[in-house]
């Protein structure tokens, strides 16, 4: 049997660093978030590391903490737009995935296909979509977009139904850019979409060639019963947060049956799973590290992400009683409120505990040979396909990560020493997509 190798993806939300408290550490940036140079810096030493992609995380709005009280005391508040930063990523890296988030919600399925399309081209075959269906923060600048969760759900799926027939608008070998005939396309090789469903109509066919990887990646976080359903059916790749081993694999095993009772192989989908790290060449100096950004951060922080997190307005509450029962929530993701209800009923949490590790993003304090071992147990024992990672802090950890983390998985036959393909779907050993208009 081959030796499973890991799927690496760089993950950066905010820029100064996962933790709140990190944007204020004396060595951090003063701008971290829309410094070109930094964020080109840190895109680059992840392709040295040879990390399959780098994922830009966003949001339409200010976000988790609303209130600018709160706002005010995070980095949260700047952020690159995704398809214009990913393009100027596109021009200075060579073989890194680019992947970026665009909500379902919130946009058109012709104009993110195009867009897509054109990152697609643009980067050489790297393109991946991370699909969102967005919280209800960005819902007041936008018009008529009042939505239940079921609803954004059904119209993400005819979302993407919609943007891969517009990809599958011209077949790979319609550019005949014949000059002595005058024929510029096989007009037969052209297809109209005449999509008209619930949420869209949309007749094609697109302007622009089918992309260099058939359709550009598509990845979902999400892991209720709805998520699952739509990421199993639609996604190549799938986000989950992160558990304890044996859940781990109960729920890896679980996502590839439902996988395979959609049709598809169950390796056509790659389940990465969340590490969010804070890194120290010995653990005190991990632990300290992460204590300090501790340290740094406004508690009330963690009570307003709180509140968007589990659906619950923990102020007021004794900080050092125990976590309320608290119903399940109707606005925001259930995956999330489970994520971190779970482990505080499990360990029997009290409020400020809980509020910690909202504050965290549960960031973890960790030497590098501790992850290594974790990546390589979580592979070998089929817990996961690979890994979101990200980091607390602003600076040292992706270094520490490149530089010592990345051998030791080299070195155990766990990771990649190189790029193998230069396509981002290839790389991740995916099928390129057979279009829906082929004989």
């Amino acid at each position: 049997m081959t030796q499973r190798q890991a799927i690496l993806s760089l993950i950066v939300d905010l820029w100064g660093g996962m933790h709140p408290g990190a944007w204020r550490d004396e060595n951090a940036p003063a701008d971290p978030a829309m410094d070109l140079d930094r964020v080109i810096a840190m895109v680059k030493t992840a392709e040295r590391g040879k990390f399959h992609t780098f994922f830009l995380a966003d949001s339409l709005a200010w976000g988790i903490e609303r209130d600018p009280e709160v706002v005010s005391r995070t980095s949260n508040v700047t952020r690159y737009e995704p398809f214009t930063l990913l393009s100027a990523l596109a021009m200075v890296t060579e073989k890194i995935g680019l992947a970026l988030t665009v909500s379902t919600t919130y946009t058109e399925p012709y104009n993110t296909a195009r867009m897509l399309a054109s990152l697609d081209y643009l980067s050489k075959g790297r393109a991946a979509w991370n699909i969102v269906t967005s919280n209800n923060e960005a819902e007041p600048n936008f018009n008529n977009y009042s939505l239940s969760r079921e609803e954004k759900y059904e119209r993400a799926a005819e979302f993407v139904e919609v943007a891969r027939g517009l990809w599958d608008s011209l077949d790979d070998d319609a550019l005949l850019r014949d000059k002595e005939s005058g024929v510029f396309f096989d007009p037969a090789k052209s297809h109209f979409l005449n999509h008209v469903g619930k949420y869209f109509s949309v007749a094609g066919p697109f302007n622009i060639a089918r992309p260099p990887q058939g359709h550009p990646i598509i990845a979902q976080a999400g892991a209720s019963p709805a998520g699952l359903e739509f990421g199993t059916k639609n996604a190549d790749v799938l986000f989950t947060y992160a558990l304890d081993l044996e859940p781990a694999q109960a729920f890896y095993e679980s996502v590839k049956k439902q996988v395979e009772s959609q049709g598809r192989h169950r390796d056509d989908v790659k389940i990465l799973s969340t590490l969010v790290l804070v890194l120290g060449r010995s653990q005190e100096e991990a632990d300290a590290r992460l204590a300090h950004l501790d340290s740094l951060a406004d508690p009330q922080i963690g009570i307003e992400r709180l509140k968007d997190i589990i659906g619950y307005d923990l102020t007021g509450y004794d900080l050092d009683g125990p976590v309320p029962e608290i119903p399940p929530t109707q606005t925001g993701s259930q995956s999330m409120q489970d994520a971190y209800l779970g482990p505080a009923r499990a360990q029997n949490l009290t409020v400020r505990q809980l509020v910690q590790l909202a504050m965290r993003f549960d960031a973890v304090a960790m030497t590098p040979e501790a992850v290594a071992d974790h990546i390589q147990e979580r592979i070998e024992t089929f817990a996961a396909d690979g890994f979101n990672v990200t980091f607390g802090d602003a600076h040292g950890s992706l270094e520490l990560f490149v530089d010592e983390v990345i051998p030791l998985l080299q070195e155990r036959g766990v990771f990649h020493t190189d790029y193998e393909a230069a396509t981002l779907r290839e790389n991740l050993g995916l099928p390129r997509p057979v279009s829906r208009f082929a004989s």
